[in-house]
């Protein structure tokens, strides 16, 4: 499976737009700000909403400080879309062997949506 990574410091909207196109999957990855998502994360985010594109999963990733309570929704940033949520993995400090584990389930459930089915 082709991935393509945007560091949203530096990314060209305009290419992400484009990269959106063709996404069967969108994996968000941010570390938690001021109680919510990076404000980067969150303009990305929103951008995909905007320009709905057709992709069939999404999951959601990251690492905070403290105010968990604010990542536990990130669905509702993405209201005009329908994909299937994978899951949301979110870390308290750095990642530890459990968290670790659960990004691998994680990699495997999207890789699993994506293995053709047998005919």
């Amino acid at each position: 499976m082709r991935v393509e990574r945007f560091d949203l410091v530096t990314a060209d909207l305009g290419e992400l737009a484009m990269a959106l196109v063709d996404a069967s999957t969108l994996l968000l990855g941010s570390p938690a700000m001021l109680n919510g998502l990076h404000p980067l994360a969150v303009q990305a985010a929103y951008l995909v909403n905007i320009l709905k594109p057709k992709f069939k999963f999404a999951a959601a990733f990251g690492s905070y400080g403290w105010g968990a309570k604010a990542l536990e929704n990130i669905p509702a940033l993405l209201p005009d879309l329908q994909p299937e949520f994978l899951g949301q993995i979110f870390c308290k400090g750095l990642p530890k062997a459990a968290d670790l584990e659960a990004l691998d389930r994680l990699a495997n459930a999207v890789a699993e949506k994506h293995r053709p089915t047998p005919a």
